[in-house]
């Protein structure tokens, strides 16, 4: 089992989050050269009296890890042997076609109601963001809130990012109408706070340029897309900034959209031609640059320098922006399952609990120790990223359940439920179980040939009383998720 306390090293990051038994033989062979790579780029080690002072987070941090209460384990209940005979006769319906995990856990007593391959391993997809979200909430806090600044150093603007999951142009032009261009000569972007990787593992930065792909910044905006719209011949681009730049392709056929990087611009190509309005998200490709050439635009000076650096101790703030506390952000990853905020939201973890510039390998250091506080199997997870956008993330139903108990036993993570979709009403929930009465708040996940629904079903009041986790490995996911909800139907029949 991990320490609580995250004073850890590159080596053991990767360790962590690369090698699993469930990986393979590559997988491991892969792993095992990036361990290598990574013990001869690590410095030597400090003198105990040079090791450099923890910052308030560090500790901030290792304290609420250790404060963690451990999910304790849950003894079978033979208390509602109706309710367990439902839900057996629908797991027969599913076994022959598909892999299935059922675990449902009663809140009130801590005893486990029904299990069904309850122990294994099975794709999540993005039921994986509950975990992200859930130490999030826990680590950082509910009140957490990220700041984008801008300063000033003589003829220099500095745009510093603060790993921003939710900042929209509006929010970027607010901050600009509180600045002064006159005199000013170029803008440097501060993206520092996170490494300079963009793309996550299990993310294709190659493609077409999905936005389900975007990639991840210290400063970002508008989820790292750009909206665009095409009409006939024309096409116009939401937000429009010189660091985008249209390319018309073929003329006939479907229209098709693709986004490439192209030096330090983002080349939207428009294939095709459109007979009524048309509209799609693409990614950008730089996600400071495409931020700093909007707040540029915002400023009436397009044409303004745009280069790279770190804020100098002589600069003076201009202007803040605040985003919303820490659960309404989350609201985009849950509610709508947005990958890139939960990608943002684990860098900011990472950097907070290492004081190291945010990175997917310190992230997942902190994915694993707050699983490992809780007391939770290392064996019973293995995951790439934040979001779940995962060919290899597994997970079981039974260690998702403890999971979610949490949100009952704690009050710090108990703000994860206000922030997941409630079914039949909003988000990825809203056409699902619309007979539910509003009682079922859970997380969907979905991929090519895996799906997942992870949450609670409450009282009439409100008050949470059962946890479930549905996992289906099968490549009829419609089928699937039907059967998912009639797992759920039949807990609230009960």
């Amino acid at each position: 089992m991990f320490p609580r306390s995250l004073a850890f090293s590159a080596a053991a990051v990767l360790a962590s989050s690369l090698l699993h038994p469930t990986q393979s033989a590559g997988a491991q062979d892969g792993a095992a050269a990036a361990l290598t790579v990574a013990a001869a780029a690590l410095p030597e080690p400090r003198p105990a009296h040079e090791a450099p002072a923890r910052t308030a987070w560090q500790v901030r941090i290792d304290a609420r890890l250790d404060s963690l209460p451990e999910v304790p384990s849950a003894s079978a209940s033979r208390a509602h042997p109706a309710l367990a005979s439902a839900l057996q006769r629908l797991a027969a319906t599913m076994d022959d076609e598909a892999e299935l995990g059922i675990a449902v856990k009663d809140l009130r007593t801590g005893e486990t109601i029904f299990e069904h391959h309850g122990q294994r391993p099975l794709n999540p997809a993005s039921n994986h963001k509950l975990l992200t979200a859930t130490a999030a909430m826990t680590l950082l806090g509910a009140d957490y809130r990220f700041e984008t600044a801008v300063l000033r150093d003589g003829d220099t603007l500095i745009l510093r990012g603060g790993g921003d999951p939710s900042l929209q142009v509006e929010d970027l032009q607010a901050l600009a109408s509180q600045v002064d261009p006159e005199g000013i000569a170029r803008i440097v972007v501060d993206d520092t706070m996170f490494s300079a990787r963009t793309f996550g593992p299990g993310y294709d930065p190659s493609g077409p340029g999905f936005s389900y792909m975007a990639p991840s910044g210290a400063l970002s905006l508008q989820y790292n897309t750009v909206v665009v719209h095409v009409s006939g011949d024309r096409v116009r681009l939401d937000p429009p900034c010189p660091h985008l730049q249209v390319e018309r392709g073929r003329s006939r056929g479907p229209v098709f959209v693709s986004t490439r990087s192209e030096g330090e611009r983002t080349i939207v190509r428009v294939d095709g031609r459109s007979r009524g309005p048309f509209k799609v998200r693409r990614r950008i490709t730089n996600p400071g640059r495409f931020t700093a050439s909007v707040f540029a635009t915002a400023l009436g000076r397009p044409d303004l320098a745009i280069e790279s650096g770190k804020t100098p101790p002589t600069a003076a703030v201009l202007a803040r922006h605040e985003s919303a506390p820490l659960p309404e952000v989350l609201g985009s990853a849950l509610k709508f399952s947005n990958n890139f905020t939960t990608e943002q939201v684990l860098r900011t973890l990472g950097h907070r609990a290492s004081g190291a510039p945010g990175d997917w390998d310190n992230g997942a250091a902190v994915l694993r120790a707050f699983w490992d506080a809780t007391g939770q199997d290392p064996e019973a997870i293995t995951f790439e990223n934040a979001s779940g956008l995962s060919r290899r993330g597994r997970v079981t139903p039974h260690a998702m359940v403890d999971l979610v108990s949490l949100w009952a036993s704690d009050a710090r993570a108990e703000p994860v439920m206000d922030a997941l979709p409630v079914a039949g009403r909003e988000g990825t929930l809203r056409s699902r179980l619309r007979r539910s009465g509003g009682r079922v708040l859970a997380k969907t996940g979905t991929l090519a040939n895996a799906t997942g629904l992870t949450g609670v079903v409450t009282e009439r009041d409100g008050t949470p009383r059962y946890a479930f986790s549905v996992l289906v490995g099968t490549d009829r996911v419609g089928r699937a998720k039907r059967f998912q909800d009639r797992v759920v139907m039949a807990l609230l029949q009960h």
